[in-house]
Parts: C-alpha cells; structure tokens; sequence
C-alpha cells in the first residue's frame, strides 16, 4: 500500500466520514424504493433498498469513484498501491463484499475496512 499522509487529502477516511456516507447512500437507496413504487412493511421493500444501495455504491464508484454520500462527507475510493483509479472488476469485489455488510465493520490498523483491503483498495478524504 502506498503511503497515506495522516491528515488532510489522501489521508485514510475515518469512521465518522464511512458512516456519513452511508447515511446519505442510504437515503437515497429509502428514496429510489419509495420513487419506484415499493412501500415499508410490504413484500420485497427491505431487499429493493438492499440491491438500490449495492446499485448506487457499484455504480458511482465506477464511475467517478465516490458514491452521492461519499461525495457530499468528502471520500473517495482509490488503489491502495498508487492512488489510482480502481478497475471495474476490483469494485465489483468491493460491491459484493460489502453486501455481505460483515467485512464494511472490520477495519485494520490503517482504518481500511476488510471489503477495501480485499479489493485492493481505500476509503481516502478528498478535502
């Protein structure tokens, strides 16, 4: 893994930063359900905003890195090794893993979560 400054951009994100943007993701998740006709209490609602959550991190996190919640808490997902840009394979593990929701609670020392580490990848503030 490369060297991650401690403070500041490019920096590990912490705990507080992971758990904002998963509010905010999965807001948007409660509302893509709501927006799509799925209603609390009824058949499939839990799993609807399950797979709206996968769909929102696999997507955005393909495309430009940071999903809508990691974006407004001031994250992004990067290659551990260099800073780079994750391939799309390397964010499909990430994706799968986190929906599994137990690797996301188990972080290292360095503050990476096991769904990064076995993807290769981490959570780093951009400001």
């Amino acid at each position: 893994m490369s060297e991650h400054p401690s403070s500041g951009p490019g920096s590990v994100a912490g705990i507080g930063a992971r758990i904002g943007a998963f509010v905010v993701d999965s807001l948007l998740s409660v509302a893509f359900a709501l927006v799509t006709g799925f209603r609390p209490g009824t058949d499939y609602y839990g799993l609807a905003v399950g797979l709206f959550f996968l769909a929102v991190e696999l997507f955005f996190v393909a495309a430009i890195a940071q999903t809508p919640g990691m974006r407004a808490v001031g994250v992004a997902v990067v290659r551990a090794r260099d800073g780079g840009r994750p391939g799309f394979g390397w964010i499909g593990v990430r994706t799968l893993l986190l929906a599994t929701v137990l690797p996301a609670l188990i972080v290292d020392a360095s503050g990476r979560a096991m769904h990064d580490r076995a993807a290769g990848t981490v959570m780093v503030r951009t400001r």
